[in-house]
């Protein structure tokens, strides 16, 4: 009986040592993945495999935060790009793993339906205009990148969202704002609010409208059509614009 009872402790122990053996071994090897690249509104997946005994524990870009082996995020904007770190442990705390992953949510690619030479502006009811220089800097009102001209009758500006301050814009499609003093919470990044003066009349860029941002020889180009702007001198007004603007050397 003695050696019957040494026996079955015997196997007990080994049961136990190869359970906790293949559990670590399993979490030593956990990995992060995720399905990027993704484009902007695209769900974005990250995951781990799943492991029998463990807890799972995720951190990401603008607090996220999971409890589960795998998660997404739908709907996916450019301020969810950034690495994401996972904690695999073990629910008797013998082991543990920490691994990460970076992920890019790319702006959505386009081309602008309307073809306007460089650096023109037209308009539905008001005179048209051409500009010579444009340039790309930090807008010292709002404190902006923003591309900028002026001619004879007339001023533009294209004032990107706060997070390009410090940042070369990617190319793809942005939305519209319909203010140069952006939401600071605002999670969308792809936001610009364009600006012109027309006959003395300050128009701004009605919100959610396409602008197609890109590059051509390392030069900012921002293309728009059929945009609709309002503005005011004291009776409002409505017109309807497209534009092509790169920055010049």
């Amino acid at each position: 009986m003695q050696k019957l009872i040494w026996l079955a402790l015997g196997i007990f122990l080994l049961s136990s040592c190869e359970k906790t053996s293949n559990n670590c071994t399993a979490i030593r090897n956990a990995k992060a993945h995720s399905t990027s690249p993704v484009a902007v509104g695209q769900t974005l997946k990250i995951w781990t495999d799943e492991i029998d005994g463990t807890t799972y524990s995720w951190t990401g870009p603008f607090n996220f935060t999971s409890q589960y082996n795998a998660d997404s995020i739908t709907d996916a904007k450019a301020i969810n790009s950034g690495w994401y770190y996972l904690h695999v442990n073990s629910l008797d705390n013998d082991c543990s793993k920490t691994d990460s992953v970076y992920v890019e949510v790319t702006l959505q690619q386009g081309t602008a339906p309307c073809t306007i030479a460089n650096n023109n502006i037209m308009f539905s009811n008001l005179p048209d205009y051409s500009f010579t220089t444009v340039t790309k800097h930090i807008e010292s009102t709002y404190s902006l990148k923003a591309l900028t001209s002026s001619t004879w009758g007339s001023d533009l500006a294209i004032y990107f969202s706060p997070y390009w301050r410090d940042h070369e814009p990617q190319d793809g499609i942005y939305t519209t704002y319909n203010s140069p003093a952006f939401d600071p919470v605002d999670p969308i990044l792809n936001r610009v609010t364009i600006t012109c003066i027309n006959s003395s009349i300050y128009f701004s860029s009605w919100p959610d409208q396409q602008v197609y941002v890109s590059h051509e020889n390392g030069k900012l180009r921002v293309q728009f059509c059929s945009l609709n702007m309002s503005g005011s001198n004291g009776t409002s007004y409505t017109t309807i614009a497209d534009g092509n603007f790169i920055e010049t050397p």
